[in-house]
């Protein structure tokens, strides 16, 4: 049985939806972030060919050196620190489980949120193994620089990107380079 809604209602709704969707991806981020002592600036992530899961790839540092690679059933995240005021949100998931970050990740990609192309030309070879041109990215910090700047509104509006680096001065459509005094 189909419950009615009107046009606010469902507006309404969507409205909810992104701002719950942008809240989890900063949980997301502020989380790895913590794990990783700041370090961590992408997780990268890459979306099945059937276009029905968004699957973990690894988490990088802003000048694109592996932090973690995903794939390994055994292997976990960093804990959070002791004390991490992230670790109740997660309620009784753990975020050191990378089973918890990929069910986030597709509460994400499953209510349509958009994701970041990973900047492959703005970080070195260092990522070559783990990060590839079809990966999109979700930034973590504001030392993580989007592929793209300029989308559309509608896509504006479904994209995550809980932090990003300044943007770069009008008529620009790259990344700033990083600066060579950063970490």
């Amino acid at each position: 049985m189909t419950t009615s809604i009107t046009w606010n209602e469902f507006v309404d709704a969507t409205a909810r939806i992104r701002e719950a969707n942008d809240a989890l991806a900063r949980l997301i981020a502020d989380t790895l972030s913590a794990q990783f002592g700041g370090a961590a600036a992408y997780l990268v992530l890459h979306e099945a060919e059937s276009a029905d899961f968004m699957g973990l790839v690894s988490v990088l540092d802003a000048k694109g050196f592996c932090l973690f690679e995903f794939g390994d059933d055994t292997a976990t995240l960093p804990p959070l620190p002791p004390g991490s005021p992230h670790g109740s949100a997660w309620g009784s998931r753990d975020p050191a489980e990378p089973w918890t970050v990929c069910r986030a990740v597709q509460g994400l990609y499953q209510t349509g949120a958009l994701f970041d192309r990973l900047p492959l030309d703005c970080l070195p070879l260092a990522c070559e193994s783990t990060a590839a041109e079809e990966h999109y990215c979700l930034l973590l910090s504001t030392a993580a620089r989007p592929d793209f700047w300029d989308y559309d509104a509608a896509d504006t509006a479904r994209l995550v990107r809980p932090y990003s680096a300044p943007r770069p001065p009008s008529g620009h459509q790259a990344p700033l380079p990083m600066p060579s005094d950063f970490r």
